[in-house]
């Protein structure tokens, strides 16, 4: 499969999970968008390894955390902390079932971190974008779902020849 294929059939595979896990875990539709993130956001992120070596964000307006959180937990008041909280398990199950259908094509089992939370955006060191979804919710709060790709020394992205462990993503 050539490089262009994969890139694209991965951010397929991002897209279906982030709109599906997002609907079913909190009923928040996403829907594709060339919004900017604005206001005050919050960012969830993991790093893969074993198997793959790269990371994944969520970086969205804190509302729609809140919102997320609220729906998850199915009550109105909600502290910062739960919303930290539901986010990082959230995006637990988000993750888990990216790594599942990478398996299914690759045959390379993922593991991820625990997700962890910052306030405002989160770019990992040695890293650059390498797939960017961005996304409106059915509430105009805006999101983007970030694969960061290993960077070579500070150069360019690690390409499928290049990378000697697991399986280029």
């Amino acid at each position: 499969m050539d490089t262009a294929m994969q890139r694209e059939r991965l951010t397929e595979i991002f897209d279906h999970v982030v709109r599906d896990i997002t609907q079913r875990e909190a009923g928040i539709v996403l829907h594709s968008s060339q919004t900017q993130l604005e206001g005050e956001l919050c960012t969830v992120y993991t790093t893969f390894d074993k198997g793959y070596h790269t990371s994944l964000s969520l970086c969205a307006e804190k509302s729609m955390f809140v919102r997320l959180t609220r729906r998850m937990m199915e009550k109105e008041g909600v502290t910062s902390r739960e919303v930290e909280l539901f986010a990082k398990e959230f995006f637990n199950v988000l993750c888990g079932h990216v790594a599942t259908q990478l398996y299914q094509i690759t045959k390379v089992p993922a593991r991820f971190h625990v997700p962890a939370f910052c306030q405002g955006r989160y770019m990992p060191e040695n890293h650059l974008p390498h797939i960017v979804l961005t996304y409106s919710s059915d509430e105009n709060e805006s999101a983007q779902l970030i694969h960061h790709a290993l960077t070579a020394n500070g150069g360019g992205l690690l390409g499928q020849s290049e990378q000697k462990e697991g399986a280029a993503l």
